[in-house]
């Protein structure tokens, strides 16, 4: 074999290296598939006022969760010690970074609450899953499973995943979102009147007062009620005082065991 041919050859063995490198030890975090929006029943329009045609501001407070994680780094041990001489010593084994994120995702267990959700900007406010306190403000997740296989979560209204690939593993937690009255989430309307149309992101969270909204989104929902879904449930169940003649916007949540209610604030 000439030398032109041995070198081209360790090129191309190099290269595939790199490449089983980058597939097998690179980490990758990855969302479930956006599935976060999904539109709601509203209120018959019978005894009810004409859904509002613009976004109004709601009660600031709700916090803005915790800051973003960057991705760690990968480093290499260090060399062998030294021998006497004349003395063969065998290569080092390279020795690998800890990976906070990994072991962040792995300390994470069925039944726990993240402070994590939906910017409405296209992911989460962090891809380190920060767990906190179910009593929380800024509760916003609650883990129904950790698949360490990277199996399927339950996906549907008020639900989705968050998952960490890294050497090789797949962690997955899946994420139920915990409503709380008084808060607020992005939203889509399209059409007016009978024709209106409310396309919600119920992994969102937004500031209720927030002057600019991501650019899927035209409104703000201010969560009125979270009740134990009635057979049939409707935004007609989500009336809080005898006459109530709110326009209210619904979801079944929970896989169908949760009502939802919503409205548009007026301010």
């Amino acid at each position: 074999m000439s030398s032109e041919e041995q070198r081209q050859r360790g090129i191309w063995i190099l290269g595939a290296a790199a490449l089983a490198f980058a597939v097998l030890v690179l980490p990758q975090v990855a969302e479930g598939d956006d599935r976060t929006s999904f539109a709601g029943s509203a209120l018959p329009s019978s005894g009810a006022s004409r859904p509002p045609t613009g976004p109004g501001g709601l009660p600031s407070g709700v916090p803005t969760g915790v800051p973003s994680a960057s991705l760690p780094g990968y480093g290499s041990g260090g060399s062998g010690g030294g021998g006497g001489s004349g003395e063969t010593q065998a290569p080092a084994t390279p020795t690998v970074a800890p990976d906070p994120t990994q072991e962040a995702y792995r300390a994470v267990s069925s039944g726990d609450c993240l402070a994590v959700y939906d910017t409405g900007y296209g992911g989460y406010n962090t891809q380190l899953p920060h767990p906190v306190d179910c009593d929380a403000v800024n509760a916003y997740m609650w883990v129904s499973a950790v698949r360490s296989g990277g199996g399927a979560c339950p996906q549907g209204p008020g639900r989705n995943s968050l998952s960490y690939t890294s050497r090789g593993r797949t962690t997955a937690l899946c994420m139920t979102r915990r409503f709380t009255v008084g808060y607020c989430l992005l939203a889509e309307q399209t059409g007016s009147g009978r024709q209106a149309r409310m396309n919600a992101g119920l992994m969102t969270v937004v500031d209720c007062d927030a002057k600019r909204v991501p650019a899927r989104y035209n409104r703000i929902l201010h969560i009125t009620g979270v009740y134990k879904a009635p057979a049939s449930a409707s935004a007609a169940n989500c009336a809080r005082v005898q006459g109530d003649r709110t326009y209210y916007w619904s979801w079944l949540v929970n896989g169908g065991r949760t009502l939802l209610c919503t409205m548009v604030y007026q301010g």
